[in-house]
């Protein structure tokens, strides 16, 4: 008998039992494969340029802003090679569950230090550069509203009043840009900041980051060090982090996802562990007397434990695939809805890798001490089980 016709015919013989177990693993997969990819997509760099790229904000607190003559100061560092600065708008479309990600930029600066991360058309950006009034959308945004270039739409702002006490802008959008890859959000879009701070009746020359790149041959850290120490005697003091970082902490605003995704997914696994152990410990014992009788027709020790181990592998390798693949089809459905926290969000092949080893060790842990119980015990012994 080959291995393939024993676990066919013991399938078949307990086919409720291993159905609610393959269900249980697929189940547990899907869950690892999203958990997986959210933790990998929201720890991720978006481009080469992040790792260079330093945010500088208040040292209070991030949504405290800072004077823009804070900008002007810092090109005074030697150790800054470029900068820019923006400010968050936000706001929402016709309704207030419509809310947008949008940021205030000064453009030519602003496009100077990300390029390289977004793909735009000379024409879209020279009209983005000589209208105040023109805004830049990112791809999935304008998907999502079926907005296209040359549209006038009307942003509700309930944070920011205009000097006249209208809280209505109205904007014309000049282009649509995509990501240089996959991992870049595209659920964004940008505004004049002159537009704002000329037309707000608060916090006017005010702005939220700043963000620099070094020199070459600098150190990033060092570089943000030195801006730190040289706002020290300031009123409004900086701390300046890398790029990822700032972006994670405006993200764990809503909670420490990266944490709570690591408990859970540790949970599913331990969970899984122990329901695919117990099950297929009951699964051996409760073949003993078939284990005895293919001991007595002449069957190894060997090729009896390899013919359950090999069951186990099959049963919890199969079933794992699935989810992976159930899973890879939810994230791809899903993409969107993720691409401001976990842009680019994807089963990737390190993530499969993982995936396949975890199902290693589990198929290993589950059946390979309870079937060498069982195959060491006397033959006698396992035939007198009824």
């Amino acid at each position: 008998m080959n291995s393939s016709k024993f676990i066919a015919l013991n399938f078949k013989s307990a086919w409720l039992r291993n159905l609610l177990l393959m269900s249980s693993i697929v189940i547990a997969y899907v869950l690892f494969g999203i958990l997986s990819a959210f933790q990998q997509s929201y720890g991720a760099t978006s481009s080469d340029d992040d790792a260079s790229r330093m945010i500088t904000a208040n040292k209070i607190n991030f949504t405290q802003p800072l004077p823009l003559s804070h900008f002007h100061e810092v090109q005074k560092i030697p150790a800054v090679r470029e900068q820019t600065y923006a400010a968050w708008f936000g706001g929402y479309y016709q309704e207030p569950r419509n809310s947008l990600h949008a940021i205030a930029v000064e453009p030519q600066s602003y496009l100077k230090v990300y390029g390289k991360d977004l793909h735009l058309s000379d024409s879209a950006q020279k009209s983005f550069l000589d209208d105040r009034s023109a805004i830049l959308v990112g791809k999935s945004m304008a998907e999502q509203y079926g907005w296209h270039v040359g549209d006038q739409i009307s942003i509700l702002n309930k944070r920011i009043t205009r000097a006249d006490g209208a809280h209505n802008w109205v904007f014309r959008i000049a282009g649509i840009f995509e990501g240089a890859t996959e991992q870049i959000d595209t659920s964004f879009l940008y505004i004049h900041y002159r537009r704002l701070n000329e037309a707000r009746d608060q916090n006017v020359d005010t702005i939220g980051w700043i963000v620099t790149k070094p020199e070459v041959g600098e150190n990033p850290s060092a570089m943000g060090q030195a801006i730190d120490q040289h706002f020290k005697s300031f009123t409004d003091r900086t701390t300046t982090e890398s790029e990822r970082s700032f972006s994670q902490a405006f993200v764990a605003q809503f909670g420490n996802l990266a944490l709570v995704t690591l408990l859970v997914l540790a949970a599913a696994l331990m969970s899984l562990i122990m329901i695919v152990g117990s099950t297929t410990a009951l699964s051996v014992q409760q073949r003993a007397r078939e284990v005895g009788i293919l001991k007595a027709l002449g069957f190894t020790r060997q090729q009896v434990l390899q013919l359950i181990v090999t069951e186990s592998f099959s049963l919890t390798i199969i079933s794992g695939c699935f989810g992976l693949a159930i899973a890879a089809g939810l994230l791809e459905s899903m993409a969107e809805s993720f691409a401001s926290i976990a842009p680019g969000i994807a089963i990737t092949a390190e993530i499969f890798v993982a995936g396949v080893l975890s199902m290693i060790a589990l198929a290993s842990l589950a059946s390979v001490i309870p079937a060498l119980k069982v195959v060491n015990a006397d033959t006698a012994t396992l035939l007198r089980r009824s």
